[in-house]
């Protein structure tokens, strides 16, 4: 069973409620929507689809007006006689097909797309692993402090009552505390820096992704 497992499965034990304070889906689908990257190429892709039938018919579509054959002669009441030339008004379409080559520009387009999505995936998952395994640590780490202050103030009130005379025991087990707290902030430290990195993969959008990683709030809709 490798490390990382192994802390994951303790911090599941130990904490089975606060140990997933955040969605690897929901911080993927954030990271996707606003990475710069994947951004710019969505808008090239979007620029190269061929339009729709409804926008082919609008930008495709001319009203003409023009004379027919004959003409037509009218007589008023007081001897006037007028010539007109009829007009015959209709709808001229001409919708071209999108050619191939639009289609497989737009098929190239869409697959850059896709391949920079899988990119920016892979790498959210890898960073948001490495994140999940400093907090399994942590929980773990907070679980056995817990653990060594109440042995320590076991071991204390035994040397009070004249229990235990050996008081090596209680210095043993405050310098177990003194590393263990500092062995805390030293996570703390890594697991800000870690968040730092995965919230950025959101470019400027990254200050509620990285309130989101902490537990400090929910991502914007």
């Amino acid at each position: 069973m490798t490390r990382s497992l192994w802390l994951g499965l303790l911090a599941g034990l130990l904490f089975p409620g606060g140990a997933r304070a955040w969605e690897e889906e929901q911080a993927i689908a954030f990271i996707l929507a606003w990475h710069p990257v994947v951004m710019a190429q969505r808008s090239v892709a979007a620029s190269y689809q061929p339009p729709s039938l409804t926008r082919r018919l609008m930008e495709h579509t001319a009203f003409y007006m023009r004379a027919a054959s004959g003409m037509s002669s009218t007589v008023s009441e007081g001897g006037d006689t007028t010539t007109t030339s009829p007009m015959t008004v209709g709808i001229q379409l001409n919708i071209p097909l999108s050619s191939p080559k639009e289609q497989r520009e737009f098929a190239q387009q869409a697959l850059s797309e896709a391949t920079r999505i899988d990119e920016v995936r892979g790498r959210a998952l890898t960073d948001l692993a490495k994140l999940r395994e400093l907090e399994a640590e942590r929980a773990a780490l907070q679980e056995r402090r817990a653990f060594s202050r109440s042995k320590a103030d076991w071991l204390q009130e035994r040397v009070k009552n004249g229990y235990e005379g050996d008081v090596e025991k209680l210095w043993l087990a405050a310098q177990q505390q003194n590393s263990d707290a500092a062995a805390v902030k030293r996570l703390d430290l890594l697991l800000t820096a870690q968040r730092r990195q995965v919230a950025h993969l959101a470019g400027d959008h990254w200050e509620p992704l990285f309130h989101y990683l902490a537990d400090q709030g929910r991502l914007p809709e």
